[in-house]
């Protein structure tokens, strides 16, 4: 019997990985003549890269750059191949995120550019890069995405006409920019940018003004970058008919996304759909006599989940698939498939589990007993 594996967190405490190993320990200590493969990536988009290298292979490349307030940072991204394309996958976090930004004074934040995740995205180029995906969690960043436009040779120049030199976050005083050399030197590249964020570039709800807030800026400071960063757009659809404010997904990042569908980006807003997408795993589950998935909870935000496309992919292909969780609030009609069994675990086991984990946090040791259990159980049945 040919088995997939796929695990998200059951709790903050549980990882995918614990849970996966819980039952594959079973699985194996059950019955020997099992093929398992386990699909190494746990529903984050920060492992992402860690899943593909394990999946894919492919080569870490390190590079040292400017952070946001231009000291040295060493990084590495992932360089490997996708759809027959040389692609360069980039952790934004690496370079920036809110948790290193809490580190900065006010000055800093203000003033921080992302001229160096541009450099990171040259450095893929100048490595032969088809395909270069940023994967946008929280940066952090509140330049617009100018600072990284600067670093792929686009030209800044403030109200007055003056250039704005490298080190500035160039959106304070944007008053024009010069996309020429940019936009050769990405000409043969295809830039996709995986985020969760549905922001848009610039007005009161952009990713700009919340995430100015967030970091704590002083109103007036947010309201500058937010019309300066409408300046941008306008300009933009004068010059290339592009509107960044009807681009669902432009202001993440504090506006990087953007900056980058100004280029011709894919902004993808379902990575996970993305990922099984690209790794064409369609292909693969079909080989499969059945798929055991686990995640914390089938609820509103199940449903972008890895989990949640896995189990449709499996439902589609008409693969047996059991999605073990410790609760249920979707009602049945989210979640149409027939060959797909969702056990919770608590009304299988009888543990008393509470709707959130937030306010009581069942013991760890008992959680993964339950899923032990419920594994060897359902593996009875699938032997049958």
């Amino acid at each position: 019997m040919r088995i997939l594996m796929a695990n998200q967190a059951l709790t903050a405490d549980i990882s995918g990985a614990d849970s996966g190993q819980a039952i594959q320990e079973v699985l194996q200590a059950e019955q020997q003549d099992l093929e398992i493969v386990s699909l190494p990536f746990n529903g984050e988009l920060g492992q992402i890269i860690a899943g593909m290298q394990q999946w894919r292979e492919g080569r870490l490349a390190d590079f040292t750059f400017y952070g946001p307030t231009w000291a040295s940072t060493q990084t590495t991204y992932l360089v490997t191949t996708l759809q027959n394309r040389r692609t360069a996958l980039i952790d934004t976090t690496s370079f920036s995120n809110p948790q290193l930004s809490q580190t900065y004074d006010n000055h800093d934040l203000f003033h921080a550019s992302s001229y160096g995740l541009g450099q990171l995205i040259l450095d893929a180029v100048t490595n032969e890069a088809q395909e270069i995906v940023l994967i946008l969690g929280e940066t952090g960043m509140i330049d617009g995405g100018l600072g990284l436009l600067q670093a792929l040779g686009a030209v800044i120049t403030d109200e007055s006409g003056d250039p704005i030199p490298v080190g500035e976050n160039p959106l304070i005083n944007f008053g024009a920019i010069d996309l020429a050399k940019t936009i050769e030197l990405l000409q043969p590249v295809h830039l996709t940018i995986l985020t969760q964020e549905q922001t848009i570039y610039t007005g009161h709800e952009s990713g700009i003004v919340r995430a100015g807030k967030k970091l704590g800026l002083q109103s007036e400071q947010v309201v500058r970058l937010d019309v300066r960063a409408g300046a941008f757009n306008r300009m933009l659809r004068n010059l290339f008919d592009i509107d960044l404010t009807q681009i669902v997904g432009a202001g993440a990042g504090g506006g990087i996304a953007g900056a980058l569908a100004c280029l011709g980006a894919t902004i993808e807003s379902d990575p996970f759909a993305w990922l099984l997408q690209t790794l064409e795993l369609r292909k693969m589950i079909a080989g499969f006599d059945t798929a055991l998935l686990t995640t914390g909870a089938v609820n509103a935000t199940f449903k972008d989940s890895l989990i949640a496309h896995l189990a449709e992919m499996c439902a589609t292909m008409k693969v047996p698939t059991i999605l073990q969780t410790l609760s249920r609030s979707l009602p049945l009609s989210a979640t149409p498939w027939s060959t797909v069994s969702i056990i919770v675990l608590p009304s299988l086991t009888g543990l008393q589990v509470p709707h959130s984990f937030d306010e009581v946090n069942p013991g760890r040791a008992e959680l993964l007993q339950s899923l032990s259990v419920s594994t060897r159980e359902l593996l009875k049945l699938l032997q049958e």
